[in-house]
């Protein structure tokens, strides 16, 4: 019984608090009637009538006291500083929220950063790729090769060469290595970016590795800096690309090789300066109609040549003699069904001022004369090289003592025409078998201009027969090749070729023809093979034998071993 009274008198304070608080808070009040509660709680007999009456006078003489409020509103900030948050029903939140999760998806997916592995909308435009070669490269000597062959490039590259050998300060030219076999692991790597800034424009950039800035050869001869020192990386592309309508591409600025041509003519690494429009016409699903056009600087004068030079005798700067290349090239595509293909190709190719000009007169002492510049920036081996400038001896000394320091330039002009074709049958999906025959020829070349000029490229004497100049004007080549021949490598996958290769003097420029044969350059024949071994993604092992014999000048084989690791991405 205690226990109850207890229960009881629990209940009834409670009751009593929850009654008091109701009546003493106007907004609690507009939402529960306080008195309806009283009056039950009196029926329970939670509490007697006089105590219900005593706690309903005691909340209104309470409320009467308090200064007057404006109502709160349904939702927002009172008078006082309350917040009032009205309520909001399960299901209107649950409509919120789900269009907000629709909205912020479709956003995301837009943007590209909704989904797993998915990159934002600006990254899907530009692509990243490149390759890295690992190289054991052989130059091998015949036995019986002359030594009698000079290094143009390392005079023209330096102050020139004191030719007269009477005179104070003469020296034997620089001359090439023909007979010690030198043996070096090379490196080529390559990263480029492509980026497509719009549905008709685009851009690339590409570094790679090098030795040198020389335009046919990016490989890097590990050890060359010595003792594990850095190698330097060198723009190897940077161009815009335009294509305003279907099948017609403009690329300007530093590209890769726009025509279609061998390494005969074009160095395999080569890249062009200048704007190149290249186009295809189709004709029905078998025959198309394919040429490129272009326009492309090969040197550009110094703003300041000749006008600092010691003891000019005209003053003055002197006339720029830039160089260029204008080309063009059409050919014809042949297909049947998805195995036979057939291709044929012309081009004419016309360097502008690269043979070299006999010099105004100039001073014995003059740094420059007026022709220096005409002088290859670079070069292999092959074309036919003649003196630039004309001295004018030092009149207080002896005839023949007088010092003459001479630069070198090319003897011919060079306005080659091409001819290319190629047909090609694929055996299955991995394996095609292709035979492909390139033919050059000079229409610059003049012989008879030529040789009393020449310093090089004469026969050899052999008793009282030759030494006559020899040079030449033309270049053919002749490779088959089988095996899965493109670029989309795989592990299994083989490829083998051989070929021969006759390419005389003058046939084309020596600086820019493949780097590989001989001793780079032309007037050069022999014979090559290769195969090569996909044992990963584009992942190959490659072998490569070039075996040459010079045609015009003293005797002199090269053979060329190479062994390639190459990996693309």
């Amino acid at each position: 019984m205690f226990r109850a009274q207890i229960r009881h008198l629990k209940s009834s304070l409670l009751a009593c608090a929850a009654g008091a608080s109701l009546l003493a808070s106007p907004t609690l009040a507009q939402q529960v009637d306080a008195n309806k509660l009283l009056e039950i709680m009196v029926k329970k007999g939670l509490v007697t009538r006089e105590e219900a009456d005593a706690m309903i006078a005691e909340a209104t003489t309470s409320a009467a006291a308090q200064p007057a409020q404006p109502p709160v509103p349904a939702g927002g900030v009172s008078a006082d500083g309350t917040q009032t948050i009205p309520y909001v029903p399960q299901v209107v939140r649950d409509q919120i929220v789900q269009q907000v999760r629709t909205e912020m998806t479709a956003k995301a997916e837009a943007e590209g950063w909704a989904k797993p592995g998915e990159v934002a909308e600006w990254t899907k435009r530009i692509t990243l790729f490149g390759d890295i070669r690992a190289r054991a490269d052989g130059m091998l000597f015949g036995e019986g090769n002359s030594q009698d062959l000079v290094n143009w490039r390392a005079i023209n590259a330096g102050a020139g060469l004191q030719v007269n050998q009477g005179a104070p300060g003469f020296v034997r030219p620089p001359y090439l290595n023909t007979v010690e076999n030198r043996w070096a692991m090379r490196l080529r790597a390559r990263l480029g970016l492509k980026v497509r800034i719009d549905d008709w424009v685009g851009a690339e950039v590409r570094l790679a590795t090098g030795n040198d800035t020389g335009p046919v050869s990016t490989n890097q001869t590990l050890g060359q800096n010595g003792e594990f020192g850095k190698y330097a990386l060198w723009l190897d592309r940077a161009n815009l690309t335009l294509t305003p309508v279907n099948d017609v591409k403009v690329s300007i600025g530093r590209f890769g090789n726009p025509f279609w041509s061998s390494a005969m003519q074009f160095d395999e690494d080569l890249n062009f300066d200048g704007v190149a429009i290249s186009g295809e016409a189709k004709f029905g699903d078998t025959v198309s109609v394919f040429g490129t056009a272009g326009f492309f600087p090969l040197f550009n004068t110094a703003f300041n040549f000749g006008s600092s030079g010691v003891g000019t005798i005209f003053g003055g700067a002197y006339p720029s003699q830039d160089r260029y290349l204008a080309a063009g090239q059409i050919g014809l595509d042949f297909r049947s069904g998805d195995r036979f293909r057939a291709r044929i190709a012309g081009g004419y190719y016309r360097f502008e001022n690269v043979q070299g000009q006999l010099s105004a007169p100039c001073n014995f002492d003059q740094d420059a004369c007026s022709t220096d510049a005409m002088r290859p920036a670079f070069q292999q081996f092959g074309n036919t090289n003649k003196p630039l400038r004309h001295v004018i001896p030092n009149p207080a000394v002896a005839p023949g003592a007088s010092p003459e320091v001479q630069y070198f330039g090319l003897a011919s002009k060079f306005h080659v025409v091409g001819a290319r074709g190629e047909i090609e049958y694929g055996l299955n999906d991995r394996v095609t078998a292709r035979f492909t025959g390139d033919y050059i020829q000079n229409l610059g070349f003049g012989r008879v201009k030529i040789a009393p000029l020449a310093l090089n490229n004469f026969a050899p004497v052999i008793g009282t027969a030759g030494g006559n100049y020899d040079g030449g004007d033309k270049g053919w080549q002749a490779q088959l090749a089988v095996g899965n021949l493109s670029e989309d490598i795989r592990a299994g996958d083989w490829s083998l070729l051989a070929g021969y290769r006759h390419v005389e003097s003058d046939a084309t420029l020596d600086a820019i023809a493949d780097s590989d044969f001989g001793l780079g350059g032309t007037n050069m024949k022999g014979w090559f093979a290769g195969a090569t071994y996909g044992f990963a993604k584009n992942t190959a092992l490659s072998v490569r034998w070039l075996s040459a014999d010079e045609i015009a000048g003293p005797p002199l084989s090269v053979d060329h071993l190479m062994i390639d690791l190459t990996t693309r991405f």
